[in-house]
């Protein structure tokens, strides 16, 4: 290994821990900001859920309510402050228990940037998706990242970080060890499968750092690149930004399609979907997940 990949190695490796695991951890809803009123607000929010399920099956209109309710405890938390994975998944439950599918999406889509790959996250957003009747089939680059990031969520963030933080100490430590043994073992034949154990041992762990670093980066510049969004209740595409522009679709759009936002303007966002088609949709029927 020679000087100029050695430091680039070393580059590569000092940047996890610039990232740093700065998520909130999934288990966290208040947190260290506990408030006697924070307390109550979650456990209302949460009982109110908890009697949704129960009676959503014999009356279902009474359980909508109770999950309308819950959702507007966990709103509130968030609204005051209580911003990490916990809150926003215990939202997006209550959104989808309430009928709220857009609202829903858009809750685990702001649960899924804080902690990625998450399987509560993820196995929410699964159902509330196919909940959705349209339906918009993604092509070429769009596609083939969503394909692979799907590979590496299926490990959380924090825990790829972790892997990624210990393979990298176990990769510095180890070549130190293989400058020290080559060294020691200069001019010894005896010594050639050692050093073939140890170079071995350095390359696995160079593979699983660079690997699970590449994805912990990935995951946490995404949002730099890409702001999501979701159709919160039923709109009409429009070839411009006012509703004098024709219509994109022959019919109005459904609540819960996503979309990538890719420009802003009062009232209006130019949006591409995942086929590549786009237009403008009104501010006011859409939620952006722009961290």
């Amino acid at each position: 290994m020679n000087r100029n990949r050695t430091w680039m190695l070393f580059v590569l490796s000092i940047l996890i821990g610039a990232l740093g695991p700065d998520r909130p951890s999934q288990a966290a809803t208040i947190g260290d900001r506990d408030t006697s009123e924070a307390r109550r607000i979650a456990e209302s929010a949460q009982e109110a859920y908890q009697r949704g399920m129960e009676t959503r099956a014999a009356a279902p209109e009474e359980a909508g309510v109770l999950f309308e309710e819950s959702a507007d405890g966990w709103r509130r938390l968030i609204m005051a402050g209580y911003v990490n994975p916990g809150t926003w998944t215990n939202l997006g439950n209550a959104e989808l228990g309430a009928g709220r599918v857009g609202e829903a999406i858009a809750a685990y889509l702001e649960a899924d940037r804080l902690a990625p790959g998450a399987p509560e996250v993820r196995s929410g957003l699964a159902v509330a998706r196919n909940q959705v009747p349209a339906r918009f089939d993604a092509t070429g680059v769009t596609v083939l990242y969503d394909s692979v990031s799907d590979g590496w969520h299926v490990v959380g963030f924090e825990l790829r970080w972790w892997i990624a933080t210990a393979s990298w100490v176990g990769f510095w430590a180890l070549l130190a060890g293989v400058v020290a043994f080559r060294g020691r073992a200069a001019g010894n034949e005896g010594s050639e499968g050692g050093r073939l154990v140890l170079k071995s041992c350095l390359v696995g762990l160079a593979g699983i750092a660079l690997i699970s670093s590449g994805t912990v980066a990935l995951d946490a510049t995404e949002d730099a690149w890409r702001t999501p969004g979701v159709l919160v209740s039923e709109s009409v595409v429009r070839s411009g930004n006012g509703q004098s522009f024709g219509e994109v679709f022959s019919e109005p759009l459904p609540e819960g399609v996503e979309f990538e936002v890719v420009e802003s303007r009062p009232g209006w966002h130019r949006v591409v979907f995942a086929d590549e088609r786009g237009g403008w949709l009104r501010s006011d029927h859409v939620r952006v997940i722009d961290g």
